[in-house]
């Protein structure tokens, strides 16, 4: 994976006008972690050299923030795709480097939180390798130590996802994340997770009425992910021996809705890589294994397409003069809303196709918009979730890396947010699209949260559950979980030359929140 083309991730960093050694320091210096109970600190170390079954790179000296920067390239473990940082250990398998830490989901009264282990030593194919090892997590009150909770790896694994339940709501906890008593370094969202603690959220009246999860960017019959255009950069394939990734992880988030109790699940767009009638047929076979309801809006990759010589489009039904539409020949037509009720929750949810043809970009055409307008008048102040594949911001525009040409145009986002202020009832819109977790700020004074939310198919792979309460919404990440789940998510954490996760990640506030009605 990843050739030493002229697109090398060194060369790539340089025309960023920086070396792949500062970035590295930027990224995280490596400094020891703070002491918690049963735990220690390790030494830190960089992995990774591109180069298979190459020497580790020696353990590096352990600068604080204020310290001044001690890394040089020699220090750096290098690869095409990325680079490893962690605090060094040696275990049953060998020396390991223990890093990627980061706060999944925060709930009112539990926590999960994930970190790998990667080899210390071993780079194939580019790729840094994953090394078993044992996991413990502690949880404690910042002020009480000594209630401590901790839970262990049921066995040794390189990818160590754990849940701890039982905390109270609103109070801020402290955590160590170690593998044979090695700290994991935070390496996303580093000036967040280096602290090691969070808050729950708070606890909204009564009982759950209703969950439901929203998915998105399924990518149904993608074969590699993280390209940017032909071979660009270097994607992450999956294990031969392993199911197909769009597959693995759309069960995965059927396997997690019906685990949480949901009565739908959603799929807010991109539920195909480009629309093939046979892509069409296998999501909707696989959604269809759900036990609960399910509906899904229209992404850009689910638009009408011209025939070509191998997709099978001239078998779909004719979208205009040159276009086929084999998705909306099996889900929802374009540009054509939806809205469901959700009861007992009292909750309402409205679907928005806002796809161009032939565009990645975003728009709604006015006969929606007055399908839309008609539904909120209906009744303006029910509770209400509003979701479209596209982000509706300027912000979300002048935010992502594609820019303001890849989200809704910007005269739709305006009479769109404006609909949204007339119909104070809307307390939730949700896009994606951008494959990030992000809060979006709107333009206009509405009473709303506007989320981007992370994909199923790349890192950190999931979906988002809502647990809706008489007086608002939690709003929960999920971690796509399995085995071939977790070994799918791993390989794209080295997607964008190693930078997904600080691309995609989003702070855990974006991920984990509270909407109140």
């Amino acid at each position: 994976m990843g050739s030493k083309g002229i697109f090398s991730r060194r060369r790539f960093f340089k025309a960023l006008g920086f070396s792949a050694g500062s970035a590295a320091f930027v990224v995280g210096p490596l400094a020891k972690a703070g002491a918690a109970p049963g735990t220690g600190a390790g030494g830190s170390g960089l992995a990774g050299s591109g180069l298979a079954g190459s020497s580790a790179l020696g353990s590096a000296s352990t600068p604080s923030l204020a310290g001044s920067a001690s890394f040089t390239p020699s220090n750096i473990g290098s690869s095409e795709t990325g680079w490893v940082m962690g605090h060094k250990g040696t275990g049953p398998n060998g020396a390991f480097l223990a890093g990627d830490l980061q706060v999944v989901t925060v709930t009112e009264d539990s926590v999960t939180i994930s970190w790998l282990t990667w080899d210390a030593k071993v780079s194939i194919a580019e790729r840094p390798v994953g090394m078993p090892t044992e996991g413990t997590l502690r949880v404690w009150p910042e002020d009480n130590p000594q209630d401590t909770k901790v839970v262990r790896s049921e066995k040794n694994t390189f990818f160590h996802i754990m849940t701890i339940e039982g905390l109270q709501p609103e109070t801020k906890y402290r955590f160590s994340a170690s593998s044979h008593g090695i700290e994991a370094n935070a390496t996303h969202n580093y000036f967040q997770e280096k602290k090691k603690e969070f808050t729950t959220l708070p606890k909204l009246s009564g009982e759950v009425l209703q969950t439901v999860v929203v998915a998105n960017d399924v990518h149904m019959g993608e074969a590699q992910d993280g390209l940017w255009f032909d071979g660009f950069p270097p994607p992450a394939v999956p294990n031969p021996k392993s199911a197909p990734y769009p597959e693995v992880c759309l069960d995965a988030v059927i396997k997690t809705a019906e685990d949480c109790g949901a009565t739908h699940l959603f799929v807010n767009g991109d539920v195909t890589s480009e629309a093939r009638p046979a892509e069409v047929r296998r999501a909707k076979e696989m959604l269809d294994t759900f036990s609960g309801a399910w509906r899904v809006t229209r992404g850009n990759h689910d638009r009408p397409h011209k025939a070509d010589d191998t997709s099978g489009y001239e078998t779909a039904t004719p979208y205009g003069k040159e276009h086929f539409d084999p998705f909306g020949d099996v889900f929802e037509p374009r540009q054509q809303a939806w809205m469901m009720d959700l009861e007992p929750a009292g909750v309402r949810v409205i679907g928005i196709d806002s796809t161009e043809l032939d565009k990645s970009g975003g728009r709604i055409e006015p006969q929606q918009f007055r399908q839309i307008e008609g539904f909120l008048r209906r009744d303006p102040n029910k509770p209400t979730v509003l979701m479209l594949h596209h982000p509706m911001t300027r912000e979300a525009g002048w935010s992502n890396a594609a820019g303001p040409a890849f989200i809704l145009r910007d005269p739709d986002l305006i009479r769109l947010q404006k609909m949204i202020q007339a119909a104070p009832g809307v307390k939730l819109v949700l896009a994606g699209h951008t494959h990030r977790a992000h809060r979006d700020k709107p333009d206009v004074d509405t009473h709303a949260v506007f989320l981007e939310t992370p994909a199923a198919k790349n890192w950190p792979t999931g979906a988002t559950q809502l647990r809706f309460y008489s007086d608002g919404i939690a709003v929960n990440f999920r971690h796509n979980m399995g085995e071939e789940a977790l070994d799918w998510a791993s390989r794209t954490r080295w997607t964008n030359f190693g930078l997904a996760p600080e691309i995609l990640l989003g702070p855990t506030d974006a991920r984990n929140l509270v909407v109140r009605y």
